[in-house]
């Protein structure tokens, strides 16, 4: 897996390993490149160029020291340490040996939850989501300027995200400025009050603070966008059905809600929890088969402080994979392991035009000061510094700061 903890794992441990042990890290993934996920919403609106939230993995692998295969795992086999790959290019698959497997494969949006939501709305979680999604709106406002039905012209201006979680929030916000924000000012014969958002959830921001929900919840609301607490229960090509009874008419419904494991994942006989999550110890090993590991978003792990998962996120991930490295030097080494335990540091959710919601160690922040500190750290935990710099420079990094689109 190529995401926050694959590429971690690779890197955190082929560098404490490098010239003090023989080991020979391998990193498998179907992707050459790392997606920084918390800057998708802003590449989704062009706020920051695709290219530039993606970073090659094959310099990480030069830089510590790690192997890097671009190839699809259809396959594992645990009882003989095999797993069956495959480069899309190549006629037939390929296995290959471990001594330690870790499973860091991620997790897909669950469009099963309903019906037609697979065929028919988009998902956000890759950089080709964010591609398509801006295509998508521009392609349907171009459409909504060539009617003078304003009926027609409001069923191709409304925009539908479900799932109320950090991404539909942040996508739903990154959408309001660049529909209304933006591309309205290039399209003079489009009426502001044609362009409708919609952001579908039974709660905003359920695992953030109340008081910082709340404000997002705010933020939105006065900006035009509709919060719609019903539940979706079927996708079509022509809009979006609630349990109720009521359809929206939509050309463009995006779909954020849930995640499911890789089908790869799903066919292992382990232990899993209700999400189908690979269940894991405190030292991220999974029960009954010594030497394999899973952590980041196809692993649930218990916090022994709350008795509950920890949630799928990035901050999770990072922190499990230095931690898992960590404990596969010192099973290397024969020094004791450490239980990982996970403290929250903080959580911080951009809502755009220069607007965020912010928790830090307990001290809440909004507005201004919560988008600009979001900013300066998401800015510095991008890669490498050359990254940093061409976003900054060419990706607009703070051009809120000064006003720019």
């Amino acid at each position: 897996g190529g995401g926050f903890a694959g590429v971690t794992v690779a890197m955190e441990l082929a560098r404490r390993c490098a010239g003090t042990l023989p080991v020979h890290v391998t990193l498998v993934s179907d992707r050459n490149f790392f997606l920084f996920t918390p800057m998708l919403a802003e590449a989704a609106t062009g706020a920051v160029e695709t290219r530039h939230v993606l970073h090659p993995i094959r310099p990480l692998a030069s830089a510590t020291g790690f192997e890097f295969a671009e190839m699809t795992v259809e396959a594992i086999d645990l009882a003989r340490r095999r797993i069956a790959v495959k480069h899309h290019r190549a006629p037939v698959r390929q296995e290959t040996r471990y001594d330690r497997l870790v499973l860091a494969l991620g997790a897909s949006p669950n469009t099963a939850i309903a019906p037609g939501a697979a065929e028919h709305a988009l998902t956000f979680k890759a950089a080709g989501d964010a591609i398509v999604i801006r295509n998508r709106v521009i392609d349907l406002f171009e459409a909504a300027a060539l009617t003078d039905d304003p009926w027609q012209r409001r069923r191709l201006l409304t925009f539908v995200v479900v799932g109320a979680g950090h991404a539909g929030t942040e996508l739903t916000a990154a959408l309001e400025e660049l529909t209304r924000g933006i591309l309205l000012r290039h399209y003079p014969t489009i009426p502001p009050s044609d362009v409708r958002l919609v952001l579908v959830g039974s709660g905003i921001l359920p695992q953030t603070a109340t008081n910082l929900a709340a404000y997002a919840k705010a933020q939105l609301e006065a900006r035009g966008i509709e919060i719609e607490t019903a539940r979706a229960a079927r996708v079509t090509a022509d809009g979006l059905a609630f349990a109720d009874g009521r359809f929206l008419e939509s050309r463009c419904v995006i779909w954020t809600a849930g995640n499911r494991v890789s089908p790869v994942v799903a066919a292992l006989p382990v232990p899993k929890a209700k999400d189908g999550r690979i269940l894991v110890n405190d030292f991220f090993e999974v029960e009954g088969l010594p030497g394999v590991y899973a952590l980041g978003d196809n692993a649930a792990q218990t916090d022994a402080h709350t008795g509950s998962l920890y949630v799928a996120t990035a901050q999770v991930a990072l922190r499990q994979a230095r931690a898992l490295a960590r404990n596969l030097e010192a099973e290397l080494t024969g020094h004791p392991r450490r239980p990982f335990r996970f403290k929250l540091l903080g959580e911080m959710v951009p809502l755009s035009r220069r607007t965020a919601v912010a928790d830090l160690m307990g001290v809440k922040l909004r507005g201004f000061p919560a988008w600009f500190l979001w900013k300066t750290i998401y800015m510095l935990k991008l890669p490498t510094l050359a990254t940093r710099v061409r976003v900054v420079i060419l990706g607009g990094g703070f051009a809120g700061v000064t006003g720019g689109a």
